[in-house]
């Protein structure tokens, strides 16, 4: 990459810098009329000066040549102008002045949304040559990186050279073309003027700079602190778990503290050194004024100097400082901007990249591997430079599975990163289909290898986009930097900026992920087969389970569902689910809900009926009062309080028995005893407000089936439906849409696609009775046909940031989904599915060699570094590998033997 920046600004946008600079020369004749018409207008109509009678007139417009008096003795007119007289002369000026001011505001409008559209498209130009340049590290190169400092510099180091990169060129030539401009002026106004602001120019020039090498140290300091605190936290929180489990935070607080102690110091001595040089700045500019009115006072007085002409100076003065801080703001920027520049790209430049050709996008189908893998002779060294793999030659077929095995130690793995392309050979060869691995395109490989090991990393998204992202990619395909230091790959993307403000149209790929009709129709066939072939379907399936359909959901898709309700409903009395599930029953009390869930029997879609704000739900306590429930709740809750205390009170928080039935804490029972104590006998109408919604939360919160306390009994029961109603009643004459209630006859929408199934609650008593339930809940559905369709919208599914929200064995499967998804012609699998136990582990392998046959016949190589230790019998063959090498090579009968004396 290119080490200057200015070098790289020019090289890469130089025609829009010409068109910048011709738009500016063209502003300055404007900018020079702007500080020549107020003297004309002090001079003339109002000083009189060529008006001294009434009909007097001067000429608006004329038009001479140019310096034309020095050779003759008057000046060549080309056009003599309009003769105007005194007040038409002043209205025609103060109208010119007006226009020429529009007209130089207008110029600087233009200069400065084209040099703001110029420095983004080169902000997104270096960014993404930037990340191109990461996408073609080395993967050694990779693993030594942190990912929060690669971020920070492409997001946030070079943000700041957005700014200057339209700056760069344009800036001084338009400030300096203004500071030229005024300075001519004033020289043309007064040459003692124009020597005195010449002078503290030029020592402005010489000063400033000097005070300001200091801060562009400084300028570096802040900003190598600034990445390694990115890279810090980055590490922190990537960690977390350890720092919390070894008890280092306050390790972790110290080492943020003492970077950011060092930021504070470095920041604070930069503000200081950067706003004395303001002050040096301003003072300098000040002391030019000073001399101006002081001198210009002088030579009016004494009749040397007219006042228009003063008048003038003074106006161009009050310009002529902007333009000249500009210029020496814009040399500190640029300074501050090369460094910006240097640290962004220094490790970017100094890295070997692999080659453009090696990635090069392309939307063909292409070829099919036909001879597969030859490795000759190869070595591969660690990190300390210590061969893990010595003088291995194999040939692997496309139509063969073979079982690399061997320990920790033996090389086995590191033979698959190499096939992978993970690591790199030290020496030997490595050919796919006779040509050099090297030489390839990822493209190539990335559509006809497929590759999973342990180590499982997901951007986020839902399982879908997931799945979707090893597919190949049919979008718009963004520029390949073949040569940085050519313009030429974005010469098609220069003109797309800002096409549209509209994020979701800017963002917006045309891809499987994006695409809601995918997987389509021809595909979903293999999606099913390879996702059954993982054990992932049933984990997809719940997860589909697990989600809810809004109301404008399918009708049809909710129609089955009730269906299948009814159907699950008749299936309760056998064997199997007998006494699994209580059902949700208008008529009846469930047992399984608590005594708020039975009253509401529904689902709140209002945070005042959450079960926590029922004890202060206005609602609730009117039908309360009106069905006279609330002394009996009164003395139900004062009743479970006594039992909470009587049972545990006496139990230290770290009891065995506290931890195994999930009563409450000793602190709660403590409030408890306080609570018992100031409503003893008391009334519901006589207790504190603050008790008696305490102990009503208390009788809400509680479940026959999980305390058994005894509290309620079928007269209880019975109220409780009847207050059931009335509180129904209550909201629908309100016309309050507070609840879904439960309907037998009806879809809700706010429970769950299982749980409007199942439409009741499973007893929590019985052992085994939720994967009975669950079990029977998949039968119906596979024979309803749904069963897809749920398995569909669990698709969508949100895995969570780096698939946090799935178990480490499904995150594991689903990387293993992913090379199998996109039909390779040979699949690398090494160490996968580790997380899982052995039995799973071993069907999902022999369902993987099963896949890629047809007829006996292999249509899909697979090459697999094995968890477990035999048997190999699926396998065509075996390659023994110990401390690095080849122990032996052959198929499962002749290799067995030697793995027996290995094991033992």
């Amino acid at each position: 990459m290119e080490r200057n920046l200015l070098k790289y600004i020019w090289r890469h946008s130089r025609s829009k810098q010409i068109w910048i600079f011709i738009v500016v020369l063209a502003a300055m004749p404007v900018y020079f009329l702007m500080l020549q018409l107020p003297k004309l207008i002090v001079n003339g109509p109002i000083q009189a000066v060529g008006f001294e009678t009434p009909e007097a007139t001067q000429p608006f417009l004329s038009i001479s040549l140019p310096f034309t008096q020095y050779f003759t003795d008057q000046q060549i007119m080309l056009f003599d102008g309009f003769q105007l007289q005194r007040p038409s002369m002043l209205v025609v000026l103060c109208i010119s002045f007006l226009l020429a001011v529009a007209l130089n505001g207008w110029f600087k409008l233009y200069i400065n949304t084209y040099k703001g559209k110029l420095g983004e498209s080169l902000l997104r130009r270096l960014r993404y040559e930037l990340f191109d340049r990461v996408l073609r590290y080395p993967i050694g190169k990779i693993r030594q990186v942190k990912p929060s400092e690669i971020s920070s510099v492409i997001k946030d180091e070079v943000e700041p050279l957005g700014e200057f990169f339209g700056d760069a060129f344009s800036a001084p030539v338009f400030l300096g073309a203004q500071a030229l401009t005024g300075m001519t002026f004033l020289f043309l106004q007064n040459t003692m003027f124009g020597a005195i602001t010449l002078g503290i120019v030029v020592f402005q020039a010489w000063i400033i700079p000097r005070l300001r090498r200091r801060l562009l140290e400084l300028g570096r300091r802040r900003q190598r602190a600034a990445r390694r605190l990115s890279g810090r936290i980055g590490e922190y929180v990537q960690g977390m778990d350890d720092v919390h489990l070894h008890g280092v935070t306050n390790r972790a607080r110290a080492n943020i503290w003492n970077i950011l102690r060092g930021i504070l110091a470095t920041r604070f001595e930069l503000y200081q050194r950067k706003f004395f040089v303001k002050f040096i700045n301003n003072f300098l500019i000040q002391l030019l004024a000073f001399i101006f009115y002081l001198l210009g006072g002088y030579l009016v007085i004494t009749g040397r100097m007219d006042l228009g002409a003063l008048v003038a100076s003074i106006a161009a003065y009050k310009d002529l400082p902007a333009p000249i801080k500009g210029i020496i703001d814009w040399d500190q920027q640029r300074l501050m901007n090369q460094i910006r520049y240097e640290q962004a790209v220094e490790d970017f430049a100094e890295t070997e990249i692999v080659p453009y050709e090696r990635q090069v996008a392309t939307d063909q189908v292409l070829p099919h591997i036909k001879e597969g893998y030859k490795l000759s002779n190869i070595t591969v060294v660690d990190s300390s430079d210590q061969p893990v793999i010595e003088s291995f030659s194999a040939t692997l077929s496309p139509r063969e599975a073979v079982a690399i095995v061997g320990g920790n130690d033996s090389g086995a793995e590191q033979v698959a990163e190499v096939l992978g392309r993970l690591l790199r050979a030290r020496s030997g060869s490595i050919t796919l289909d006779g040509n050099d691995l090297d030489s390839i395109a990822e493209s190539q490989t990335g559509q006809r290898i497929g590759y999973a090991d342990s180590n499982v990393f997901y951007a986020g998204g839902s399982i879908k986009a997931t799945l979707a992202e090893t597919l190949p990619f049919v979008g718009d395909a963004a520029p390949v930097i073949k040569n940085a230091s050519s313009g030429a790959d974005f010469a098609n993307y220069e003109n797309d900026v800002m096409v549209s403000a509209d994020v979701d149209m800017i963002y917006d790929v045309d891809d499987p992920v994006s695409n809601p009709s995918w997987p389509d129709d021809a595909f979903w066939p293999h999606l099913l087969s390879v996702m059954q072939s993982t054990r992932l379907y049933n984990d997809v399936l719940e997860f589909g389970l697990l989600r809810t359909l809004d109301d404008e959901g399918d009708e049809t898709i909710k129609a089955s569902l009730l269906e299948a309700r009814r159907e699950f409903a008749d299936d309760k009395s056998t064997d199997e689910l007998s006494g699994a599930v209580e059902f949700f029953d208008p008529e009846k009390y469930n047992h399984q809900l608590t005594i708020g869930e039975n009253l509401i029997f529904g689902t709140p879609l209002d945070a005042q009926f959450n079960p926590e704000n029922l004890p202060s739900n206005k609602t609730m306590l009117g039908v309360l009062k009106e069905t006279d429930l609330m002394s009996q709740l009164f003395d139900a809750g004062r009743e479970v309080a006594e039992n909470n205390v009587e049972l545990f009170g006496d139990l230290t928080e770290d009891s065995m028995l506290l931890q195994r039935t999930g009563g409450p804490s000793p602190e709660q029972i403590a409030a408890m005893k306080q609570m018992l104590d100031r409503t003893s006998g008391k009334t519901v109408t006589t207790a504190p407000a603050n008790d008696v919604t305490a102990i009503l939360a208390l009788a809400f919160g509680y479940s026959e089936t999980q305390s058994r306390f005894g509290v309620l009994n079928e007269a209880l029961q019975a109220q409780l439906l009847n207050a059931r109603k009335k509180l129904a009643e209550t909201l629908g004459a309100q016309g309050n849409d507070c609840v879904a209630f439960l309907d037998p006859a009806r879809f809700n929408p706010s429970l769950t696609i299982i749980d409007n199934i199942l439409f009741g609650r499973i007893d929590a008593r019985r052992t085994g009775a939720r994967d009975r339930v669950l079990n029977a809940i998949k039968k119906i559905l596979e024979e309803r046909n749904i069963s897809e369709t749920i398995f569909r919208i669990g698709l969508s599914y949100d895995i969570g940031v780096a698939g946090r929200n799935l178990t480490t064995s499904q995150a594991q499967k689903l990387k293993v989904a992913r090379a199998l998804l996109k039909k390779p012609d040979m699949v690398i699998l090494n160490r996968a599915l580790s997380a899982l136990d052995p039995v799973e582990r071993k069907a999902i392998i022999h369902d993987i060699l099963s896949l890629g046959s047809e007829d006996g016949k292999r249509q899909m190589g697979v090459i697999c570094v094995p968890v477990d230790n035999g048997p190999w019998d699926d396998f065509d063959r075996v390659i023994l590998m110990e401390g690095g090498r080849i122990s032996i090579d052959g198929t499962p009968e002749q290799v067995a033997p030697r793995l027996e004396m290995s094991n033992a």
